[in-house]
């Protein structure tokens, strides 16, 4: 009767580890998903920006990100500069308010700005998050392009 108990406890662990791995399994091979996140920015000189923008792509078809919301900065750092090429790096923080309630996101952008003409080109990566959005992560590049009272930030990345 012992042998049979001890044979018992091996085959038990086994059956319990392999549950345990099929159903952790979905959430460790979750692969990162492709988005594209655009937001119009309005420069507001008495406070924070602001803006609106809308997601697209596999992350937002999957229910990983929201598809539309509104943005505030958070902080800006200036980085450094280069005065002969106009080019100076900053850091933007910025928190995206999902419109159906689902949460938040916050994002830290690394510009790399031309005052001359206004173009910029960035990196970004995804800092925390509340809501459904507690453990996303994330990052990628993106571009801006200017406009009157404000720009157009495009985001292209991948999320997870």
């Amino acid at each position: 009767m012992q042998t049979r108990q001890h044979g018992v406890r091996p085959i038990a662990a086994l059956l319990a580890a392999a549950l345990t791995i099929s159903v952790a399994w979905p959430v460790a091979a979750a692969a990162p998903q492709l988005v594209t996140i655009v937001s119009d920015v309005t420069f507001v000189e008495s406070g924070p920006n602001i803006g609106s923008f809308t997601t697209s792509g596999d992350a937002t078809d999957a229910g990983s990100i929201c598809p539309a919301g509104s943005f505030e900065d958070n902080g800006i750092r200036f980085a450094g500069g280069q005065a002969r090429t106009g080019i100076v790096q900053v850091q933007v923080f910025k928190t995206f308010t999902c419109d159906d309630g689902s949460g938040t996101f916050d994002v830290k952008m690394q510009i790399q700005a031309n005052f001359d003409t206004g173009i910029e080109t960035f990196t970004w990566v995804v800092t925390g998050g509340s809501g459904d959005y507690s453990s996303l992560h994330g990052s990628g590049t993106g571009s801006t392009v200017p406009r009157p009272g404000g720009n157009t930030n495009t985001y292209v990345g991948m999320l997870g």
